[in-house]
């Protein structure tokens, strides 16, 4: 009897999981580290474009730092292990589109239980806050997208990050906000101020997503900068 292909084995043993697993608590608070040592960095080289230029511009200015290295090593530390951080790499969304683009795409080593390598990251997507861009404002063009299955359909958790020109801080500003249709289950404050948690139901997608936890992180922009 003929031996089955390499290729029939291969698609026999792929079965796309619900969801991927999670990043463990020290992989996500190395992310959200990383990510408060690399905007300052920014607000000290470059103060006129964190406080006024595009969101785009500022997102650029961040993923550079996360990924520079110095003697062989990264100086973002924390991301050490990590792939480069890459950023608007698009995505598949739950409902099968590809168009969609997380800002930042974070991923450490992989773990053992990892199906689909290409599903598996840790996506921040970046929003500017300013009398401009309101809360609400940040809430419908990022935290519906994760709600929605337009980014992180089979991850457990995402994070948001605001770059504030307005003092805000997310648990304040966001309670209001995340009550209006986002399938909100709780909102919790943050380790320090800059940050919050909020925990979304997903169960009523076409098709059906794990729920999701946001990470709400929020960096100021320095008085003067």
């Amino acid at each position: 009897m003929a031996k089955p292909s390499r290729r029939m084995r291969l698609s026999q043993q792929i079965v796309e999981p619900s969801h991927e697993p999670d990043l463990s608590p020290d992989h996500k608070a190395a992310v959200l580290q990383a990510l408060r040592w690399a905007w300052g960095e920014i607000c000290r080289l470059h103060p006129a474009e964190v406080a006024n230029a595009h969101e785009e511009v500022v997102t650029n200015l961040l993923q550079r730092a996360l990924n520079e290295c110095s003697g062989g090593k990264r100086c973002a530390s924390w991301l050490e292990d990590f792939e480069a951080v890459s950023r608007g790499a698009k995505v598949k969304t739950s409902d099968g589109r590809i168009e969609k683009q997380p800002d930042l795409h974070f991923r450490p080593p992989r773990y053992e239980s990892v199906v689909q390598a290409s599903d598996w990251l840790w996506a921040v997507e970046c929003k500017i806050i300013d009398p401009k861009h309101s809360v609400n404002f940040y809430c419908d063009q990022g935290v519906r997208r994760f709600c929605e299955g337009e980014y992180s359909a089979w991850m457990p958790s995402a994070a948001m990050l605001a770059y504030v020109r307005d003092k805000q801080e997310p648990f304040s500003a966001l309670d209001g906000p995340l009550q209006k249709g986002y399938g909100l289950k709780r909102h919790d404050k943050g380790t320090s101020p800059d940050n919050s948690q909020s925990a979304h139901d997903r169960s009523a997608l076409k098709p059906q997503c794990v729920d999701i936890e946001l990470t709400h992180l929020w960096l100021a922009v320095a008085p003067g900068g």
